[in-house]
């Protein structure tokens, strides 16, 4: 606790850029270690300027950040620095890591086996609306976690898709924790808070500024294996989500759309220049899931006899598993089932001796 309180008057420095902070870091390991500093010591590391430095020995008080610390205290909202073992490894890989994040909702999400981030139009059309919260609700129904921003429009759907799905949904503010933009969200705001989760890197009180969003944009891409866009401008924010994408090295997907519309252009042309098309959530799974698994006619054990079920979806799991499928992650990318349905029958065949589970792989009898 008493550690959290100088994360918090660090993060509180505004007049000290994350870059700089993310150097000091590095060079004297805890904000505790930098509080104690010498305006001396620290003018000799060259990392700030003469006014920063001035700015820094005037703002050498904890009373904000106690006070913050109590509302988070109160609001049961957390602050994981980078240095906690719950902050997500793939954001302290990034080129300028957050120093921390104020996290309201399960955790877990946090290192989701994988996830899948959904950017696109604030006003978007009703197709885009539709193709939002469609594919996040298939790929959420099948065990992946979507990232977007909570902004009006296509990330509001594609969190209404996921939140009620098993995989759920992380929104990434451009905001304080403690306010709600756009205020029409706030109903999917707290609901997310319950059911899924919702974090920021910025502290508390801290308003809808326009550079907020291209910078909490690389945190979308950072906690996602890939992005998808639906209906984006040319000169849109969705697209510099895609560039921190593209430079963090993640798969970018696209929804081809109406050719003499604006609101699709950007898409369009990410298209163009290599992004790979969509039209169905198998489209993107299969970059992570291998659909088809080749047999080995040689192999004695893959002459399994086949087993006629009564129930379809019984019988479409065994055919999966016969062919090679093992792992319930894969069970439910190739049958489309949610994976609550999957369990459900999986433990209905153990029960009826149709397979055994050996160390969470999945064995016909």
């Amino acid at each position: 606790m008493k550690d959290l309180i100088y994360w918090i008057w660090f993060m509180r420095l505004e007049k000290i850029s994350v870059k700089q902070k993310n150097i000091l870091l590095e060079q004297f390991i805890s904000p505790e270690v930098i509080f104690s500093l010498s305006a001396e010591s620290l003018a000799k590391t060259k990392i700030i300027d003469q006014k920063a430095l001035h700015y820094f020995d005037q703002d050498r008080s904890l009373k904000k950040a106690q006070a913050d610390l109590s509302y988070l205290e109160k609001n049961t909202i957390q602050f994981i620095t980078r240095y906690d073992p719950k902050f997500p490894k793939s954001l302290s890989n990034l080129y300028m890591p957050p120093l921390g994040l104020y996290a309201k909702g399960d955790l877990s999400l946090l290192n989701a086996p994988l996830s899948i981030g959904i950017v696109g139009s604030r006003s978007p059309t009703v197709a885009g609306e539709k193709f939002a919260r469609l594919f996040a609700q298939s790929l959420s129904s099948r065990g992946v976690t979507i990232v977007s921003g909570l902004a009006a429009g296509i990330d509001g759907q594609s969190h209404w898709g996921s939140v009620n799905e098993v995989g759920s949904t992380i929104a990434v503010l451009g905001t304080g924790i403690d306010r709600c933009y756009p205020y029409a969200n706030q109903k999917l705001f707290d609901l997310m808070t319950e059911k899924a989760l919702i974090i920021s890197e910025f502290n508390l009180g801290e308003k809808p500024l326009p550079f907020h969003f291209p910078q909490r944009n690389r945190l979308i891409s950072g906690l996602s294996q890939g992005i998808l866009v639906i209906e984006a401008r040319k000169k849109s924010g969705s697209l510099i989500t895609v560039n921190h994408a593209l430079e963090q090295g993640k798969n970018v997907y696209v929804i081809p759309g109406d050719i003499s519309g604006s609101n699709w252009a950007g898409g369009n042309q990410l298209l163009k220049e290599g992004a790979k098309l969509v039209t169905e959530p198998n489209d993107i799974l299969e970059d992570y899931i291998i659909f088809d698994q080749p047999i080995n006619k040689n192999d004695d054990n893959n002459h399994q006899p086949t087993l006629k079920l009564t129930d379809p979806d019984q019988q479409l799991l065994y055919d999966l598993i016969n062919k090679g499928y093992q792992t319930i992650d894969e069970l439910v990318a190739c049958s489309a089932l949610p994976v609550s349905r999957v369990n459900s029958l999986l433990t209905m065949m153990e029960i009826e001796e149709i397979i055994v589970i050996k160390y969470g792989n999945i064995v016909l009898i």
